[in-house]
């Protein structure tokens, strides 16, 4: 572990005071999307919910009723490397080589012969924000449940508005070394610890970028990637979403994600242009000692980025 040196220490805190070249991942059907889905017992036509899935991650449902396993229907079934339902749950794992963007339907039935009878899910695939659990509520729900739902909620509200006066509070501030200080993402004697992960990485067979370079960082409940790729295409390449999946599934959603210049390829009888991209995380103490998957990818999500193996300081 080491500290960063002067020139890390300030490429990262000008990262983390600068506004006019950060920018928020774009947000689309799968930031919206709840992984609880309470059904209508008169559901409208067209609208299924959406379930987002990921390449050769598990997603599990989980029912409050019992299914019927012969009901469970499910669009390209092929494309799945397992779907195994039980009595009120059903597991699926997509295959590896799925592209993102692509939709399938599923439908399952229940057991008891109550409305409703059967429900629909639009089953929608993305590079990195898939669901690893998702519970469907179908029975009459409690007072005590809406009350629960409500103390969910309040709490959710309560951790954006502490992340927004936070993020606030950094950009009232001043900026360079001083900002970092000021936002305290500093702290004692500690700084900022920088991590080489250039050659500790794996990289994804069919990777739409090459790896040059990566190093992490960590700071007071922050960490970071910046990682340095070259274009082999001959299209440009702009980063427009990113998360960091832990082993068992769980994801680290950005609060910045940076790049100055969309990563061009390179000219005939040139040399390979190297790009850089920046992403920063909330992260405690305990989920910065984690190992992680960083996965990038653009605004059309089919050229993506995947990085394992991913530590930090």
């Amino acid at each position: 572990m080491l500290l960063a040196s002067p020139f890390g220490l300030l490429a990262l805190v000008l990262l983390s005071t600068s506004s006019g070249v950060a920018a928020a991942p774009r947000v689309d059907e799968c930031e919206a999307a709840s992984p609880r889905i309470e059904l209508s017992s008169s559901p409208s036509k067209g609208q299924a919910p959406v379930v987002c899935i990921s390449p050769g991650v598990p997603t599990t449902f989980r029912f409050d009723s019992v299914i019927v396993p012969e009901s469970v229907k499910i669009q390209e079934r092929e494309r799945f490397e397992d779907v195994t339902p039980g009595q009120k749950n059903l597991l699926l794992v997509p295959l590896e080589n799925l592209v993102a963007g692509k939709h399938f339907e599923l439908e399952v039935c229940f057991a008891d012969g109550a409305v409703p009878g059967c429900a629909s899910f639009d089953l929608v695939v993305h590079p990195g924000l898939g669901m690893q659990e998702v519970k469907v509520l179908r029975q009459p729900r409690t007072a005590g449940h809406y009350k629960q739902v409500a103390e969910q909620a309040e709490a959710e509200v309560q951790q954006c508005r502490a992340e927004m006066r936070q993020l606030r509070a950094e950009r009232g501030g001043p900026d360079g070394l001083g900002g970092a200080i000021a936002s305290g993402l500093v702290s004692g004697n500690g700084g900022i610890a920088v991590k080489d992960l250039s050659k500790s990485l794996t990289e994804k067979a069919g990777n739409a970028l090459i790896k040059w370079s990566v190093s992490s960082y960590r700071a007071v409940e922050r960490v970071a990637v910046e990682v340095h790729l070259a274009n082999p295409s001959t299209a440009p390449w702009t980063a427009a979403g990113a998360v960091l999946r832990g082993p068992k599934g769980e994801v680290l959603k950005p609060v910045l994600l940076w790049q100055p210049n969309p990563i061009l390829p390179a000219a005939p009888g040139e040399m390979v242009e190297r790009g850089r991209v920046v992403v920063e995380f909330l992260a405690t103490q305990r989920q910065a000692r984690g190992i992680y998957t960083l996965l990038l990818w653009d605004a059309e999500r089919q050229r993506t980025v995947t990085l394992g193996n991913v530590t930090f300081p």
